[in-house]
């Protein structure tokens, strides 16, 4: 199975963002049919204030309505015949704060999952922001979630839910192959952290890892780290996007899986009841 990851620096204008991923598709110089591809985190408003989330929030429903950015986002998996997976994208939630959501959209258009990010980004970072407190404006959520394709079982997770190691091992456990990770890593912890983090994620749950990052500085001066990643179970970085703004491709092997899982069996060996299937 090819797995996209289109890196984006996103802007405040919904609709300048969907515009950029319906261009990068259209231009794609690979075949898109049947793919999994991955929009990074806050990908339809980024780097404006908290009004512009709670604006693109508002009246929204999980699913697609007439003229709304989530039918929109239906038409383009629809019209490529993708698995879609546009994380995240703000829904209101009932105590004035948003549902910040990967839904996932299969080739027909249908929408055939949603995730809403567990962990969300409470902390201190030295870098020009400083600050950052996502509880304030954000409802985290509560469930673990993945869709299915015929390559295999797919887990969903968001940025931060990276430094949570449970959550890949139960979305494992549950069967999935590989995990995809939405992000908008700052450039501080991405520069520390990011690469180091996704393949350890992906060497000790022996899956495959489909990051995609926000890449650059957005309109309110934040600098996210960029290099959308596809790592492989062995932890072989199979692309990386570095800087660049675009489409990015690997081939997802499930022959590659099979085999580090057989030579080293961890899923069997392991002690804490997390069995791989």
């Amino acid at each position: 199975m090819k797995a996209f990851v289109l890196q984006m620096c996103s802007q405040p204008s919904w609709q300048d963002n969907i515009n950029f991923v319906r261009q990068s598709l259209q231009q794609s110089t690979e075949p898109l049919n049947n793919a999994v591809v991955v929009l990074p985190e806050c990908f339809a408003t980024f780097g404006g204030r908290e009004k512009n989330n709670f604006s693109l929030a508002e009246n929204m429903t999980i699913e697609p309505t007439e003229d709304s950015a989530l039918l929109a986002l239906s038409e383009i998996a629809k019209q490529h015949r993708i698995y879609l997976v546009a994380g995240t994208f703000p829904i209101l939630a009932k105590d004035n704060r948003v549902k910040p959501m990967t839904m996932v959209f299969a080739p027909t258009g249908e929408l055939i999952s949603h995730y809403q990010k567990i962990h969300l980004f409470d902390v201190d970072v030295d870098d020009a922001t400083g600050s950052y407190r996502e509880s304030d404006t954000w409802q985290p959520g509560e469930s673990i979630s993945y869709f299915d394709t015929p390559w295999g079982r797919i887990g969903l997770a968001i940025c931060y839910d990276l430094r949570f190691p449970a959550l890949f091992q139960k979305l494992t456990e549950l069967g999935c192959k590989a995990v995809v990770l939405p992000s908008a890593f700052t450039e501080k912890t991405g520069s520390a952290h990011w690469q180091v983090l996704i393949r350890a994620r992906a060497i000790e749950n022996q899956i495959f890892m489909i990051a995609c990052d926000q890449s650059g500085i957005h309109q309110n001066n934040r600098e996210t780290h960029g290099h959308s990643m596809i790592v492989d179970p062995w932890g072989q970085v199979l692309v990386d996007a570095e800087k660049n703004i675009g489409l990015f491709s690997a081939t997802l092997n499930m022959e590659t899986l099979q085999k580090v899982r057989q030579a080293m069996p961890v899923g069997q060996h392991n002690k804490f009841n997390v069995q791989f299937k």
